[in-house]
């Protein structure tokens, strides 16, 4: 290592120690109290409507989105493909503006040659850390490349950064042709103390999780939970596999304390809460109904990719009851380089008693005038507000059939007839047997009237040819009733 190079990370700890102004009395004070924690089934989450903000475009979000809050009351979002690049907006979900590019990948022979991909910005003092993940010896066409994680400050809100080191490194070495090492981690301070990292295991796809402690989380003080402890070394130790690593990011519930992960379950993609950082309990219900998606583009399944869970007020990780979701988005059909950056808010509440429909997502209607396409459906409508425009709120479909009561399961389809395209919303089994490309699950309604439904009927536009949802038997004056679907959530 050069002269200079360590005269640098020399620099940065300085820098980095006394942004900190870490005291063990306040880092005690701060530490939560013993909380009621809810049941989790007793949790209701009521996800809100897909706004694309970024893209279709090949060179972005390739990571799991972050920001931070900067002087001004404006905020600083960070996405990355390789390099990584700044967003200011006006609010946590403003991200739509110029882009610069802050990290770049390193020269050859460096552990982030391939690039640094910010995955995680946090505040500490007058520093902001950034949790990096870099890949070197990569060959992307045939599936190659080694990740670790690194550790940066900024001082200047994340448009400069100083690299302290490598925190986290797997315990294989770079190989032709496989996937190696352990990166695409998230950071979430477990106000105990510790940060704690999430961290995809590349050689068997494992979630593993290392932590260091707030007053001192540089180069060798991350240490990896290992059957039972945490006592293996960051760089190069062994770790548990917790679950599936894919799709997780890392967050944290203030108003019981615990952590909040996304992650892959059965029908879609599901949260994950543990109260002591490595038991990790799904929710009995996905967060999003989504049918199994492929890398390989185009394919006729959409994929969402990246998702993490941010709080809507302040754009950190520490949530309070209002959340946002954010994810990469490929459409069905449309190739690679067509991604989108997503956002969506989340509502969450609890109560004493078990949710009977615990997550509901909402139903829209979108309009074309150009192709007269009226859209329902509960997915991310690339041109929203512009080519497609939202017409009319429609309720809430669950993410699973409810326990006990018969449901009906309706999907999301599009003509393939020449003209212009008919979306429809119909129930599970119609849109293969008459010509309709089957899109997506959009989720499920009961079969019989609940309390807190409406019914949903899928009416048809004769002027136009075109179908679409609507909740009142009249189809507002649009079109005419041909089924009723089932009955929806109100809210």
């Amino acid at each position: 290592m050069s002269h200079v190079l360590i005269r640098r990370r020399l620099i940065g700890l300085v820098l980095f120690a006394a942004a900190l102004g870490w005291n063990p009395a306040t880092a005690a004070a701060a530490a939560p109290s013993t909380k009621d924690h809810p049941c989790d089934a007793c949790i209701s989450i009521r996800v809100g409507l897909p706004h694309v903000v970024r893209g279709p475009k090949a060179d972005m979000a390739d990571n799991r989105f972050t920001e931070i809050q900067v002087a001004g009351g404006h905020f600083r979002g960070f996405d990355a493909h390789n390099d990584t690049r700044a967003i200011d907006g006006r609010y946590p979900s403003d991200m739509g503006g110029p882009e610069h590019t802050v990290l770049r990948p390193g020269k050859p022979g460096t552990f982030y040659s391939c690039g640094q991909w910010l995955n995680h910005a946090e505040r500490a003092g007058a520093a902001v850390l950034g949790f990096i993940h870099d890949e070197t010896a990569c060959n992307y066409p045939v599936g190659q490349t080694h990740k670790s994680m690194s550790l940066a400050t900024s001082t200047d809100d994340g448009l400069t950064w100083n690299g302290l080191g490598q925190i986290i490194t797997g315990t294989d070495a770079p190989t032709a042709n496989k996937n190696t090492g352990e990166g695409d981690c998230t950071a979430v301070n477990g106000q105990d103390g510790f940060y704690y990292a999430y961290c995809f295991r590349a050689r068997d796809g494992a979630l593993i999780v290392a932590r260091a402690p707030v007053s001192s989380p540089g180069p060798g003080k991350w240490m990896k939970f290992f059957q039972g402890s945490w006592d293996q070394p960051g760089l190069g130790g062994q770790a548990t596999r917790l679950m599936n690593g894919s799709g997780v990011s890392a967050a944290r519930w203030t108003s019981t304390g615990q952590t909040v992960l996304t992650g892959w379950v059965k029908g879609g993609l599901g949260l994950f809460l543990s109260r002591d950082h490595t038991t990790l309990t799904p929710l009995p219900e996905p967060l999003l109904a989504v049918d199994p998606g492929e890398w390989k583009r185009p394919a006729p399944s959409e994929l969402i990719f990246y998702p993490v869970i941010l709080d809507a007020t302040t754009g950190a990780n520490q949530l309070t009851n209002s959340w946002m979701l954010v994810y990469a988005y490929m459409q069905p059909n449309e190739a690679g380089s067509q991604k989108y950056l997503v956002f969506r808010d989340v509502t969450v509440s609890t109560s004493d008693t078990q949710a009977s429909a615990q997550v509901g997502v909402s139903l829209a209607r979108w309009y074309n005038a150009g192709l007269h396409d009226h859209w329902s459906t509960t997915a991310a409508v690339p041109g929203n507000d512009s080519a497609y425009k939202l017409e009319a709120r429609s309720g809430f479909l669950m993410t699973a059939a409810p326990m006990g009561k018969p449901s009906t399961e309706v999907e999301d389809c599009v003509s393939e007839r020449p003209g212009h395209p008919d979306h429809l919303l119909a129930q599970k089994g119609f849109c293969e047997a008459h010509a309709y490309q089957r899109l997506r699950t959009a989720g499920w309604v009961y079969a019989q009237q609940q309390a807190n439904t409406q019914p949903l009927y899928q009416c048809y536009a004769d002027s136009e040819a075109s179908h679409f949802a609507s909740n009142r038997p009249d189809c507002e004056g649009k079109g005419r009733m041909e089924i009723l679907l089932g009955y929806d959530l109100v809210q």
